[in-house]
């Protein structure tokens, strides 16, 4: 696979290919692998999966202090909230623990999105590559993968993984963008437009997937002035 610095990854990453914030309650609460789980905690983790989608990252953080780490759904709002708020260690440690569990797939997948954050492309590719064979039909996994093959160029297995997140989740606003993109660069302009306007992109929008499309086409240099620092997946 191709090579890129870490500025462009990181950039790219950041601006592009982040965990869609609406699946966090639907996902999180379809399985709890079997833990038992009392009505208050239960009240108590739905109140903080709704801080976490509206990126309340720091006081779901503090809510979840005390809750139990034997509870996958923990795990895993514990590991957003940690890697959303710049502690990419400590969120690492709990994906890897989530790989534990029932939820194994969203642990690779959370392990893959620091390891790319911090440039290591080849592992993040192999722990992507983990999540969407565990779980196959899961659109963000799918879109998130996608991203990790476009950052290596390969356009058109990227727009397979992108076409199959956005016939599993229609309207996927993440997996839109990024097919996108990479129709751009993968010189089908034509698409791209018609695949914006038949999806409520605008032109200013779609001139600002255009500019990051261009500035994927850029060499970077690394610790360029580009990198956005702490910006979400």
């Amino acid at each position: 696979m191709k090579k890129l610095t870490l500025s462009t990854t990181v950039v790219l990453f950041a601006l592009l290919a982040g965990c869609a914030s609406t699946s966090v309650n639907r996902q999180t609460s379809a399985s709890n692998c079997d833990v038992p789980t009392s009505k208050e905690e239960s009240i108590s983790l739905a109140l903080i999966e709704q801080q976490v989608l509206e990126k309340q990252y720091y006081s779901a953080l503090a809510y979840l202090e005390n809750a139990s780490d034997t509870n996958p759904r923990v795990l895993r709002l514990r590991a957003e909230a940690q890697r959303n708020t710049g502690m990419l260690s400590e969120a690492y440690a709990s994906y890897r623990d989530l790989s534990l569990t029932c939820l194994t797939a969203y642990g690779h997948a959370g392990m893959a999105k620091i390891l790319a954050t911090r440039g290591d492309l080849p592992q993040a590719h192999q722990q992507m590559l983990k999540a969407r064979r565990l779980a196959p039909s899961n659109a963000d996994i799918r879109n998130d993968y996608g991203f990790i093959l476009l950052a290596h160029k390969n356009f058109k297995e990227a727009q397979r993984e992108f076409m199959t997140a956005l016939q599993l989740q229609p309207g996927h606003p993440v997996a839109i963008r990024n097919m996108v993109i990479s129709l751009i660069l993968d010189g089908d302009s034509r698409t791209a437009v018609r695949m914006a306007k038949n999806n409520g992109i605008d032109s200013s929008e779609f001139k600002f997937l255009l500019s990051q499309a261009n500035a994927f086409k850029q060499p970077a240099l690394a610790g360029s002035n580009n990198i956005y620092h702490g910006a979400p997946l």
